[in-house]
């Protein structure tokens, strides 16, 4: 009877445990299958960057004339667009270098300038801009780990507030950021149970979470045999 009290007292207090874990991962499930995740991402709030013909013969300056312009050795380098401008993107080991293709002027890191134009360039209904940030160490939710431009645009008419991160090597817009994002980002967290980097899923609160559940299982099967034992044994009596 000692052994079946105490599995009744684990079941118990583990199973209440369990289950406030169970009806946060309801919760958050059901939060992040709500909202679209293109939606979640602000896809409707940005256009693709534009891809124009050019004619690489006539306008732009040769690669050669861009490398040897170069004090530092170039891995690599390719065709591209930046804010409707035709550009190189060199591969150093400083890391990426946008040149302007028609003029070998130099555009990395981004100007303040190229920043907002390529914000205003991309953004999709939103409102004025707000506020204009340059982050040397940007936030998480930026997914940058080089400085980086972040502007805040005001809501537009149909569309809400929004943040821009933009790379200050590449003038990639790299992520689109809102109050929707933030809250499914929350409950991201909560889901897989890592509230710091939302990255880990081998953490110590899974492991002890897993081994709350087992013992919860355990004492459950117990509890089961137990009660089917007894229920034969009244039978029999």
């Amino acid at each position: 009877m000692k052994l079946h009290r105490l599995m009744s007292q684990i079941h118990l207090w583990l199973g209440a445990a369990f289950g406030v874990q169970v009806m946060l991962w309801l919760v958050s499930g059901l939060v992040m299958v709500i909202i679209p995740i293109e939606e979640i991402r602000g896809e409707h709030l940005r256009h693709d960057e534009a891809d124009h013909p050019l004619d690489w013969a006539d306008e732009a300056l040769p690669l050669a004339s861009i490398l040897a312009a170069r004090e530092t050795e170039v891995t690599a380098a390719r065709t591209g667009w930046l804010a409707g401008q035709p550009v190189w993107r060199l591969e150093t080991a400083a890391g990426p270098v946008m040149i302007n293709a028609r003029t070998g002027v130099t555009l990395s890191p981004i100007s303040e300038a190229l920043a907002v134009n390529i914000a205003a360039t991309r953004q999709n209904g939103l409102g004025e801009i707000a506020d204009i940030d340059w982050l040397t160490d940007p936030p998480r939710e930026a997914g940058l780990a080089v400085p980086a431009w972040r502007i805040d645009f005001a809501a537009g008419d149909t569309t809400p507030p929004a943040t821009f991160y933009i790379n200050s090597q590449t003038g990639e817009l790299r992520a689109v950021r809102t109050t929707a994002w933030r809250v499914y980002d929350f409950f991201w967290g909560v889901h897989i149970m890592d509230w710091s980097s939302r990255e880990n899923f081998n953490s110590w609160w899974i492991k002890v979470t897993t081994m709350i559940a087992l013992l919860f299982g355990m004492a459950g099967a117990y509890l089961t045999v137990w009660r089917l034992w007894m229920m034969g044994h009244n039978r029999r009596a």
